[in-house]
């Protein structure tokens, strides 16, 4: 079935659009920030691109993308960009409930599976 998409392809796609080097893994385990230093707005404009590039949809107007990522009401998938403590970090540091949590490139490649496989269920009815 041309719609199956497999983590090499993947793998291959996330390379290119970071322009991340040969030399560097890329694994299921690979964490966007802390492996590939994606955060803040590039790990936003990463999820709008692989939306883009595989023709899915992360987002509901009820849920927006927690669904997706399986998030809890105080998880986060990046940090914010900047100098200093975020809002969101000095946030967690006062409250303690703000986390971002570890992302990884695994993740985000089932979430994109999981959804064009939904998306093609659907077209198929």
């Amino acid at each position: 079935m041309e719609d199956d998409l497999t983590f090499d392809e993947f793998a291959v796609w996330l390379r290119g659009y970071r322009k991340i080097p040969i030399r560097k893994a890329i694994t299921l385990e690979t964490q966007f920030e802390r492996d590939l230093g994606i955060t803040g707005d590039d790990g936003v404009e990463l999820l709008q691109a692989a939306a883009q590039r595989f023709m899915v949809k992360f987002e509901s107007e009820e849920t927006g993308p927690r669904e997706s990522f399986n998030l809890q009401a105080n998880e986060y998938l990046f940090n914010a960009e900047g100098w200093g403590p975020s809002p969101g970090e000095l946030s967690s540091l006062i409250s303690r409930q703000s986390v971002v949590r570890k992302f990884t490139v695994g993740e985000l490649y089932e979430a994109v599976a999981r959804t064009k496989s939904r998306g093609t269920d659907s077209r198929q009815q």
